[in-house]
């Protein structure tokens, strides 16, 4: 479950991005909906904890997200929309390089993990 509550976020250009959002997201896949300019980019790199909110918690399947970043961060993947990759980069290159990012240092973990997204998605 994602429990945010009382959310805020200013940018130092004035813009208040969120707002007092507070918000219970049970287990399952839900969408983000808003015309531009809405707040839910914002909303998105809170919750992945590539922003600080000005105030307010966040709390995913019990864990305090802003007290525990890297806890968040081995449970959470985030690809925002515009995702730019080199063209000439295989998928399976990329994946690896996402994998060590992830902290998969180990070469036959890593190669494991990355054969077996490859073969789940069918690319």
């Amino acid at each position: 479950m994602l429990s945010i509550q009382q959310l805020n976020k200013t940018y130092a250009n004035g813009v208040k991005a969120i707002n007092d959002v507070s918000l219970e997201i049970p287990n399952g896949m839900f969408g983000l909906l808003g015309p531009n300019g809405a707040g839910k980019s914002s909303l998105m790199r809170t919750i992945a904890t590539l922003q600080d909110p000005d105030s307010g918690s966040i709390h995913f399947n019990g864990l305090d997200v802003l007290k525990n970043k890297e806890g968040l961060l081995r449970q959470l993947g985030y690809l925002p929309q515009d995702f730019g990759v080199y063209p000439k980069v295989t998928a399976e290159r990329l994946l690896n390089h996402f994998a060590v990012l992830k902290g998969l240092t180990g070469k036959g973990e890593r190669k494991e993990a990355v054969e077996g997204l490859l073969q789940q998605t069918n690319l």
